[in-house]
């Protein structure tokens, strides 16, 4: 309590440093303005022109940052503070606030230096009986009120500090801190940060959760028939060693991502729908396409690859040995995706599974375009539907994909 109450002190001596320098070139000017006459003529220049230096003070480079270090440091303010000065705004709520410090660093000077000696002279003059002297400042009544007017200015001297320093607490985040401008523009760096990370985990999640969930059944199957059938070891080990390796690209990909927070967070490869497939297929999924649709925007033909990559995984991981059947269709500006394979009961994706990090993230990919995506049980098969709205695209070029349909 005491060393915040001399912290206060110390910022609002600060504040009657700039008011009396503020002040004393204010007198100049008053006596600049009456030529060294009656100085009540200058009175309103005078004050008009500490007003002008305290703003002056205030628009000052530098000051914004000191004034809220001091605010921190000495005046004990907690509420959120901006030193940064981004416009004009900002500039003018400093000035304001070196103008507050000024006027209560002045008033506080006052009640010390002025109001202590006026009421330890008053009480000490009463008390030995020279009132005779109190009539010279106008204090010549009855000894009470003397009395009265010494203990006020005593009590001024404790009273107006105090009170000078909980306005300034209070008017701290007002002219200190953020501006509404302020607050949405760290609002919006939040959920930009938030978004990367959002991002940054759905990329990890489609690259190297789907390399790691192919290695793991190519592994089995290896370990599964390694002795029975050779040829199919060749085979797994093969896609594992192809898949290991565009993991570890797509991993140092990531981690460059982290390492520099102003790149933006995109695949460091993409598969076009055949590679997609082989890809796959070659991992031992047997996938059926029908695939009927025009001319894609990439973005939205990117999310549509997406969500099909998380599906077929899925059905690497859920599925029977039967064939999963892919359907891409087109119909009046919407591109649909429908995934359908067959489960056994014992790793049924339920309804339990439909809030996985695997739907939440095709429903992601989705929303960034539009889109839609549903995916559950029926009649027996697990289902993914993908609705994708396509704009207007006339003119341009069909998908990467659509020469090598199958």
């Amino acid at each position: 309590m005491i060393r915040s109450t001399l912290l206060r002190g110390a910022w609002l001596m600060l504040g009657a440093a700039i008011g009396i320098a503020a002040a004393i070139l204010g007198a100049v000017a008053a006596v600049t303005v009456t030529g060294g006459g009656d100085l009540r003529d200058g009175l309103g220049p005078g004050l008009l022109a500490v007003l002008v230096i305290a703003v002056a003070v205030g628009l000052l480079p530098g000051v914004r940052e000191i004034e809220v270090t001091a605010a921190r440091s000495l005046l004990g303010v907690t509420a959120a503070l901006t030193p940064e000065v981004r416009g004009w705004t900002q500039r003018w709520r400093t000035a304001g606030w070196t103008v507050v410090h000024a006027a209560t660093g002045l008033w506080s000077g006052f009640c010390v230096f002025g109001m202590l000696p006026g009421g330890v002279v008053t009480l000490w003059l009463l008390a030995v009986g020279r009132r005779d002297r109190l009539a010279e400042v106008g204090l010549d009544g009855s000894w009470w009120v003397a009395l009265l007017a010494g203990s006020a200015m005593l009590l001024a001297t404790v009273v107006g500090p105090l009170l000078a320093g909980v306005i300034a607490v209070r008017l701290a985040p007002l002219l200190l801190g953020p501006t509404a401008a302020d607050q949405l523009a760290l609002v919006e760096q939040r959920l930009a940060a938030e978004r990367r990370h959002t991002a940054l985990a759905r990329e990890l999640h489609d690259g190297i959760g789907h390399a790691l969930s192919i290695i793991s059944i190519q592994a089995a199957a290896a370990h599964r028939l390694g002795s029975s059938r050779p040829e199919r070891t060749d085979a797994a080990l093969t896609v594992i060693e192809q898949t290991s390796r565009g993991a570890q690209a797509e991993l140092d990909h990531l981690l460059g991502l982290l390492r520099d927070p102003d790149a933006v967070a995109t695949r460091a490869t993409r598969d076009d729908l055949p590679t997609l497939l082989q890809r796959h297929r070659d991992a031992g999924l047997r996938v059926d396409l029908t695939d009927d649709h025009g001319p894609v925007p990439p973005l939205v033909w990117h999310a549509l690859l997406d969500v099909l990559a998380e599906a077929l995984t899925n059905a690497h991981r859920h599925g029977t040995d039967t064939a999963v059947t892919v359907a891409i269709d087109q119909r009046a500006g919407e591109l649909r995706l429908r995934v359908t394979n067959a489960v056994s009961g014992a790793s049924r994706p339920g309804p339990a599974r439909t809030g996985g990090r695997g739907v939440i993230g095709m429903r992601e990919r989705a929303d960034l375009v539009g889109g839609t995506v549903q995916a559950g049980p029926v009649d027996g098969h697990w289902q993914v539907v993908a609705v994708l709205p396509v704009p207007d695209v006339d003119g341009a070029a069909p998908s990467d994909d659509e020469e090598t349909r199958r």
